[in-house]
Parts: structure tokens; sequence; C-alpha cells
């Protein structure tokens, strides 16, 4: 029998079987007795004797209560019985809701499979891809002689998950990662995202940047029908079955099944599936299931009622139903499915004091690679027939040379670079070719060194070369990482080119052809930067992230600039001279607070991933008089911004920013706000706004943007087929500048905003064909000669 639970009686924790009824416990203390409990079946205890603790067979006795027939009666004046015994399960949320225990720990293991279906016959003697690999997946097995469904990613994962509310605690230690080695490992595992585990007592349930109301939500009645369907009698207590559906079409909600226990109103299981009318880009359907089980306290000495399983299978839309275009979904179509299997183990409760914490410290790895003895003892679910045959699979393929080739192509494609074996990449591909102004049409072909050669120690840069400048272009930077699971890197980077490169995870730099295609008709704003920038950057706790900077750059705009020099005798600008060539050095240190911030990592760099709490910034730069650098200066920045979720569908972006330079320098080491020289859309710029247009030693910036997510769309026929989402934006920017340095940079062709701030606003449609956005911005204030009073922006984006 699988999913039986084991624990020694008077010991926290335990185990459960697997699906061929095995199981293995461990403990540092002794327990003569162990308990076996199982919902349907009388609990089992058994005196243990320490000669004999392998081999052991055990047989349950099924209730014998489960035979009989259960009457439900209901009030013929009782017009929604569903909804009146959900009134009484939410009411009853705060004692069932696995989130009430102040701490508790378990390990869990996930099982992620993407896989093609509905494949037509392949040609044994065809060459293609798809016929290669289904034809070797055939031969692993005779099971798998006239199989249509084809494995493409297979992916296993086991770690120790900890949660405590007083210390705020939430945190997962991998353990173990295990996937099919094979070259499109690094393009598929973004699909890891798929593996969605719920807490279904939550008000709102999150797929994506998206929010879906909850059957158990306080709210949930404005959102479902509940109905009666069966009932069954399970540890001798009534359990009924409530069936759940949406209101209305085009609501962000499930449609299901609940199993509920009559006496303490809480969920032994859940079933259910995404509305077919959900606005979820790429995605047909979303089947869900999640189970729970009795798991032993031994501060209460109760069985509690904890999740222990999460099944869920991602179902993609095929055809122009990819692309947002409404069509009917054929059933025979080939397809790609995502299987996820999550189960949890060794629950123990109250166990996240000091000694948790340090035991969470100490097993915190980087080092995820087990041998099969491992992955056989520690898997907490046994593997079908099918899973094994995916790695005999796998084996054949990394043989084939036609594979491997082929399949480097496919993955190059995908994330935008070409892998060398593992140890060198070549990218990014979308820098290849690009036009600009000052160069032309710009080559750019760069490298980074890969894992292969060291996983701690980075080599990478690059060369470029523009037609029109005829300079060559370089950089070269040494990284050093010292720390991957409390992130500490180090770098040394020197760079000669224009000021391209962007730090956002979420946009690329200038550096491609789409943007430079869809430059404005203004005159160029690079600066030519030459540059030595040591940096260092480290998690001092898990919530607080620093950054160290100390450059040297001289900057070279492209545009008119000058800026008298300081003569060294009297420390005051000598007028008569003017120079274009700034020298500047600068020590900066950055603060960002961000809880619970999740992360990945990429060539070498750590990649901050979705947040929906606030982040709090604080940065402090110093510039120094060392060399030719010749102003001395202090420029403080505190900013706020946040992703935040109004459900049911919207989310409201906000950035704020106020700032300080205290000092007399060139308006360029001053604070100037980001304008945008391109028609591409981004929401960290003010797209009507030139760069330079501005300048200031004291600010206030503002970005929001309200991401309606098809609130007014949905109630439009035709257009709620189309998946269109609906979006409004607003920025401002106000700043002012001291006499001192109004004077100093008297000759330079920016503007001030003084009383007038500039401000823009914005409408837009995103999510065209799944892919597109289109935005339009008005300028609310008076623009400069140059600037564009209002223009449409385009946005490329890849979301869910």
């Amino acid at each position: 029998m699988p999913n039986v639970t084991v624990h020694l009686t008077g010991i926290q924790g335990g185990t459960r079987t697997k699906t061929d009824g095995s199981f293995i416990i461990t403990t540092v203390k002794w327990s003569n007795t162990l308990e076996l409990t199982h919902a349907g079946f009388e609990t089992l205890t058994f005196a243990l004797n320490k000669a004999q603790l392998t081999g052991l067979n055990f047989q349950l006795k099924q209730y014998a209560s489960l035979l009989g027939d259960v009457v439900i009666k209901v009030s013929s004046m009782d017009k929604e019985p569903g909804k009146r015994f959900m009134k009484k399960v939410i009411a009853n949320k705060s004692y069932n809701d696995p989130n009430r225990f102040s701490s508790y720990s378990y390990r869990q293991y996930k099982r992620h499979e993407l896989s093609i279906d509905n494949l037509d016959t392949a040609q044994k003697n065809s060459r293609s891809l798809k016929n290669l690999t289904i034809n070797i997946y055939r031969s692993t097995d005779t099971a798998n002689s006239k199989s249509s469904r084809l494995p493409i990613y297979f992916s296993e994962t086991i770690s120790n998950k900890y949660h405590s509310i007083l210390p705020a605690i939430e945190k997962e230690n991998i353990l173990a990662k295990k996937t099919l080695g094979l070259q499109t490992d690094a393009l598929l595992r973004k699909l890891d995202k798929f593996n969605f585990n719920f807490n279904i007592y939550d008000n709102w349930l999150i797929i994506f940047s998206q929010t879906y109301a909850s059957p158990l939500s306080n709210t949930a009645f404005d959102y479902y029908n509940f109905y009666f369907s069966d009932s069954s009698i399970v540890n001798g207590k009534e359990q009924y079955r409530i069936y759940f559906s949406p209101k209305q079409k085009f609501e962000r909600a499930f449609t299901g099944s609940l199993w509920i226990n009559d006496s303490s109103y809480s969920i032994s299981k859940i079933d259910m599936r995404l509305s077919k009318t959900a606005n979820l880009n790429f995605i047909n359907d979303l089947h869900y299931i999640q189970e729970y089980t009795l798991s032993f306290d031994t501060a209460t000495q109760q069985l509690e009622y904890m999740p222990f399983k999460y099944s869920s299978v991602v179902d993609f839309e095929t055809g122009a139903a990819l692309v947002g275009i409404p069509v009917k979904t054929n059933k025979k179509s080939v397809r790609l499915t995502v299987n996820n299997t999550i189960v949890i183990d060794h629950i123990k409760f109250g166990d996240a004091d000091d000694s948790a914490i340090t035991i969470m410290n100490k097993e915190a790895t980087v080092q995820f690679e087990k041998g099969e003895e491992y992955w056989k003892q520690n898997r907490s679910d046994t593997l079908s027939r099918h899973e094994r045959n995916i790695y005999l699979m796998a084996d054949s393929l990394k043989r084939n040379t036609k594979y491997k080739n082929n399949t480097k192509l496919i993955a190059a494609l995908g994330i935008g670079y070409w892998d060398i074996g593992n140890k060198f990449r070549i990218g990014p591909l979308t820098s290849v070719i690009s036009t600009g102004i000052a160069e032309g049409v710009r080559s750019r072909v760069g490298f980074w060194t890969l894992p292969g050669i060291s996983k701690k120690i980075n080599v990478n840069g690059y060369l470029a070369y523009g037609t029109k400048d005829h300079q060559l272009k370089s950089h070269l930077g040494l990284q050093y990482i010292w720390n991957r699971v409390k992130w500490t890197k180090t770098s040394l980077n020197g760079t000669i080119d224009y000021n391209y490169p962007i730090e956002k995870e979420d946009e690329s730099d200038n550096d491609n052809l789409l943007t430079s295609l869809l430059r404005k008709k203004v005159p160029s704003t690079n600066i030519f930067v030459r540059s030595v920038i040591l940096k260092h950057e480290q998690y001092i706790t898990k919530n607080i992230a620093a950054k160290l900077y100390l450059d040297y750059k001289e900057l070279l705009p492209v545009f008119h600039f000058t800026f008298h020099p300081i003569d060294k005798v009297t420390d005051l600008p000598i007028d008569s001279v003017n120079k274009s060539k700034l020298p500047v050095a600068e020590a900066t240190i950055e603060l960002r607070f961000a809880k619970n911030q999740r992360t990945t990592f990429f060539n070498y760099n750590l990649i901050r991933l979705d947040n929906y709490n606030p982040i709090v910034s604080i940065g402090f730069t110093y510039g120094i008089e060392v060399a030719n650098a010749q102003f001395a200066y202090e420029k403080v920045n505190i900013g706020l911004e946040q992703r935040l979720r109004l459900p049911p569908k919207s989310v409201f972006y906000y950035k704020l920013n106020v700032g300080k330079t205290i000092g007399t320098a060139p308006y360029l080491l001053l604070n100037i706000p980001g304008g945008n020289e391109s028609h591409m859309d981004s929401k960290y710029l003010f797209n009507t706004m030139l760069p330079y247009e501005y300048a200031s030693d004291q600010f206030v910036s503002v970005h929001t943007r309200l991401y309606a997510g098809g609130i007014l769309f949905d109630k439009i026929p035709f257009l709620n087929k189309m998946g269109l989402r609906e979006r409004f934006s607003f920025n401002l920017f106000t700043g002012s500048m001291t006499k001192a340095n109004k004077i100093y940079n008297n000759n330079a062709q920016f503007s001030v905003t003084g009383n007038k701030p500039f401000m823009e606003t914005g409408v837009g449609i995103e999510n065209i064909f799944h892919l597109l956005s289109l935005d339009y911005f008005w300028r609310l204030t008076a623009s400069s000669a140059n600037a564009e009073k209002s223009g449409l922006f385009i946005g490329l984006k890849i979301a869910f």
C-alpha cells in the first residue's frame, strides 16, 4: 500500500510508504513502538525488536463502516446546501490551515516531465530529429513500441524545507538535482516554473503573475457556486464531496471538487481544473490535485491533516491558439504536456528553533549531483516504468552525434547563446548585428567560460566594430564566485565601448538590432567610455544585498559637451579652457532590501526573479580626486519599488526615487533622469523624454504602471477570447539645481524642471499574440526642440 504514514511513537517526524509499500525510517532515539495510519484503515501499532528491524510485513484492516450507506438529509427550505456547508468550512480555516503551526519542516521530492503528445507514427528510416528521438525511446521497452508520447525533459529534485512564524523563516535547502544531461536541459529547465503547490486555504492562488480565487477564499461566494456531490465514511467519520464552478465566464477561478471531513471541516483532497476562459497565455488546461494525510504531532499527541502530494498536468495550446487567435481545440493535434509530482515526507512540527537554523546552514550546498544509490534511497516516490525508460532513452541520445548537433542548434536559438561543450559560451546572438548613428552597422562577438573550466572563476569579454566610426571596441571581465549559497562575488571589468549595457534583468540593453531599428529620429546621445571597475556583491542577510564599486572611467560624449577643468593651484574652474573628455573616479556602496527574493543563476550572474514585496534600495557615491579625475562630490539615492497584486486580475507597479548630489560638477555627474531614445517601451525610462534632456542635483522621480489584466477587455465579445490585457502608465520627474551648479554648467544644453515637473501618461494593450505590447504615451509638459510630444512604443515579452 502506498502513502501509509509510519512513525515511531513519542518521536517527532516520520515517513510514508512508497508505491510498492516499502519504507525506511531513521532516528537517533530508540522507540519500541511503530505506528501505521492510513485513511480508511484502522491504526496499527507494532512492538519493535532491535534484533529484527528489516524485512517487516504489515497488514492493515479496513474499517467495516466503509461498507455502509450514507444518507445526506437536506431541508426542502435550504436552496443552497453546498454554500451553507462551505460557510462552515471557511469559518474553520484557521483551525485547519497548515500555516497555523508556528513552525514545521519536511523533506520534499519533486518530479517534472515535459513531453510531446499525439505524435504521428515515426518512420524508422527517417533521419529527422523527431523520428530519431521517438524511435530511440520506443526501442527502450516493448511497452513503448507504439507510443505517441515522447518525453523531452525530465528532472528530479530533493530538498529540505523549513517554515516558521517567529523567527520568520521560509527556507528551502536543495540537497540533490537530477536531469537527463542533454543539451536541451539548459533551454527547458525554465519550465520547472510549472511545478505548482498551492496552499488551498489561502484566499488567492498565484499562477505566474496572475491571481486566482481559491474555493476556500473568504470571498469564495463572489466567484463560485457550490453543490453537494456524494459522501463516504473514512476513518469512521463522514466525508463529503463538494463540487464547485465559477459564477461567471472569464473569471479567474477553477472548476472541481473538494473532499471535506465533516467533523473538523478540514480538506482531505482537492481536484480542480483551470476555468476554460482563463486569460493565461499558451496554456490550454491546468489540472491540479492536492492530497492530505494524517501526520503525528508529538506536541499535541494528535494526528493532523497536512498536504503530502501535489500533482498537476499542464496542457499547452497548439497552432493559432499559441499566438492568441481563438480557434477550436483539436484534441488530435501535437501538443506539449507538463506532468508534475511533488511528494512531502518526514514532516516535523515545532522544528524551526536555533538548532534547526544551524542545521539549515550546515546542509546548504551547491553540490547537487548525487549517485544513483542516493536516489534509490531518498526518493519519496517510486519511478514508474515509463519514467525509468526516459533515463534509458537519454543515455542512448547522448551517444548519437546527429542528435547532439541538432539539439545544440535548438538550444542556441532558445537561450540566445552557442555553447561549446561545457567549456565556452558564445553570444548573445541578438547583439551580433545592430545599427546606430555613431557606429553605423555594428558587429559584436562575445564569450564566457563555463563551469567545465571552473565553477568559481569566469572570464568573459567581447569585441565590437562599427563600419562608420571604424573603431574597435572591447570588454574583458574576470569574475570569482566565493559562495553561491550566500551569494558572494567579486569581479574586475575593463571596457572600451559606448554606454549600451543596462542592469535590468527583465529588459535587454540597447545593443540589439530591434532597439536600433526603433530608434527615434534624434541626434545620438551615446557616450564613449573607457572604464575599469572593481565590483564586489554579497548578501549580508537573506534579505539584504550589498554592492561595492570602485571605478575609474573617461567619458567622451558624441553629442556636444564641454566642461571647465579645475586649476590645481586655486581649486577653481578655468573658464577659458573647455574640455570634452571627462575623467571620473568614484566609490559606490548600494544596499538592497527585498523580502523572500527568489533568484536564479546564469552566466555567473545572480538573476533576480519577480518579487511582489516592497524593495528598498539605498545608494551612496563619492567622487574621488585621483589621477586625472578632478571632481569631489557625494551622491545619495533612495528608492522604493514594488509589484503590488490587486486581486483578482490587476498588478500595480510603482517605483519612487529621491536623490541629491552635494558638490559642484559637470552635469553628466549630477542626477540625469533616464530618457528613451527609441520607440521600444521601458517601464524604467521616461518614454517621451530624451536622454540628457534634464539635469538636477536634487530630484524626485515616480514611475507607475497599472496592469489591468483584462478587467475591461474580458467584458467585450471577441476581444475576451483574444487574451488582450489593458495597462495604464503615469511617470513624473521633478528636480532643482543649486546656483553653483547652474553657473558652472551655464553653457550646457539641458533643462531644469524647477516648479514645472516633467509628466507623461500612457495607455496600452499588452499580450497581443501573446508576445507584443503597444503603448501610446503623451507628454503632459512642454517639450524641447527634439523631443516628441507623443508617440507609439512597442514592447516584446513572453509572459504567462
